[in-house]
C-alpha cells in the first residue's frame, strides 16, 4: 500500500467519523426540540381559557335573564293579579311592566349571543386539543425515530473509530503529522485524488513528472495549488 493510499483511507474513515459526530449533534439539538408541541400545548390551554371565560359569560347572561325574567313575572302578578286597583298605579305598574320586558328581551339577546361564542369556543377548544393530541403524537414519534438513528449512528461511529485505529498504524509518524496539519484547513481535507493529472480538490494541473510520482506512490506528493497531499486512486 503506497503512502497517499494509507492516508485516503484513513480520511475516508475520518470523513465517516465527522460526518456520523455531525449527525449526533443535530439530533441531540433536535431531541431537545419540541417547539410544534409546545405552541399547540400553549394554544390549546389558550382555547380552554377562553372556553372557561366563554362558559362563565354563558352562565352569567342565563342569570341575568332568570333574575330578570323573575322581575317580570313578580311585576305581572301585581298588575293582574287584582290587589292593584287605583288607575294611576295601574299605569305606573303598566309602564315599569314595560320596561322590565324590554329589558328582558336584551338580555335574551346578549345570552342568546353568550351561548354561540359558547359554542364556537367549544368547537375551538376540541380542534385545539386534537392538534395538540396529534403534534404530541407526531413529537414522540419523531423522538423514536431519531433516537434509534442516534442507537445506529454511536454504534457505527464505535465501528469506523476502531477501523480507524487499525488504519492509523499502517502510516508513518511524520505522515500521520502533515496528514492531521492538513485536515484542519478548509474542508478538512488532507488528502485529494488526481483524475486525469489534475487536482480533483482545487482542479489545477499537474506537471508529467508530478503524475508521475504520485502514480508511484513511493513519496508524498502534494498540490502545488492548495497543497493537499495527491492520490492517484
Amino acid at each position: 500500500m503506497s503512502r497517499a493510499s494509507a492516508l485516503y483511507r484513513l480520511q475516508r474513515l475520518d470523513l465517516a467519523i465527522d460526518q456520523a459526530r455531525s449527525r449526533l449533534a443535530e439530533i441531540e439539538a433536535e431531541l431537545t426540540n419540541h417547539s410544534a408541541a409546545e405552541r399547540a400545548r400553549h394554544e390549546a390551554a389558550e382555547k380552554e381559557a377562553a372556553l372557561r371565560q366563554a362558559s362563565q359569560a354563558a352562565r352569567a347572561a342565563e342569570d341575568a335573564v332568570a333574575t330578570q325574567r323573575a322581575k317580570v313575572e313578580a311585576i305581572e302578578q301585581r298588575l293582574y293579579g287584582g290587589s292593584v286597583n287605583n288607575p294611576k298605579e295601574l299605569q305606573e305598574l303598566q309602564a315599569e311592566a314595560e320596561a322590565l320586558r324590554r329589558h328582558l328581551t336584551r338580555l335574551e339577546d346578549e345570552a342568546l349571543e353568550a351561548m354561540m361564542r359558547l359554542e364556537q369556543a367549544e368547537q375551538e377548544a376540541r380542534e385545539a386539543q386534537a392538534r395538540r393530541e396529534l403534534s404530541e403524537a407526531d413529537d414522540a414519534g419523531r423522538a423514536r425515530n431519531l433516537q434509534g438513528e442516534r442507537q445506529s449512528l454511536l454504534a457505527a461511529l464505535q465501528q469506523r473509530s476502531e477501523e480507524r485505529e487499525v488504519e492509523a498504524v499502517s502510516v508513518r509518524a511524520e505522515d500521520l503529522e502533515l496528514y492531521q496539519t492538513l485536515r484542519r484547513g478548509p474542508g478538512s481535507l488532507a488528502v485529494a485524488e488526481m483524475l486525469d493529472g489534475s487536482c480533483t480538490a482545487c482542479g489545477v494541473g499537474l506537471s508529467a513528472s508530478a503524475v508521475q510520482q504520485v502514480r508511484s506512490g513511493s513519496v508524498l506528493v502534494r498540490c502545488r495549488q492548495c497543497g493537499r497531499i495527491l492520490y492517484a486512486g
